[in-house]
């Protein structure tokens, strides 16, 4: 699964793609992560980065219950300055982080479909 998530991912956005990651409640595993972003990142930040994902994933049934007529929940885009990060629950508590450069011209929505569609 998670080779060709990245494959994909890198097939979609090419060098934009800056961070691939994978969690559960346990385990954030980090499945790309582009050499200029990596030296920033510490096992701290990325078990913070894991455990605020875990919380997001678990608020998924609320979301759907607030926006009840959106339909399925499906994701979380978060925009920075410099990148945009996109979440996309794959169970509960689970789920995939794709960042990619905020400069990128391409649909975010390729993105959720990408992680989505080979998570699944």
């Amino acid at each position: 699964m998670d080779d060709a998530l990245v494959t994909d991912l890198r097939g979609e956005v090419g060098d934009a793609l800056r961070a691939v990651g994978t969690y559960d409640g346990d385990d954030y595993h980090v499945r790309y992560l582009r050499d200029d972003v990596a030296p920033a990142l510490d096992d701290d930040d990325l078990d913070a980065i894991r455990q605020g994902a875990v919380f997001d994933s678990l608020e998924r049934d609320y979301y759907e219950r607030l926006f009840a007529t959106a339909g399925t929940f499906e994701a979380t885009v978060r925009r920075f300055e410099h990148a945009v990060v996109v979440e996309v629950p794959t169970c509960h508590g689970g789920g995939v982080l794709a960042s990619i450069d905020r400069a990128h011209d391409g649909c975010v929505d390729a993105v959720v479909d990408r992680c989505r569609a080979v998570t699944a």
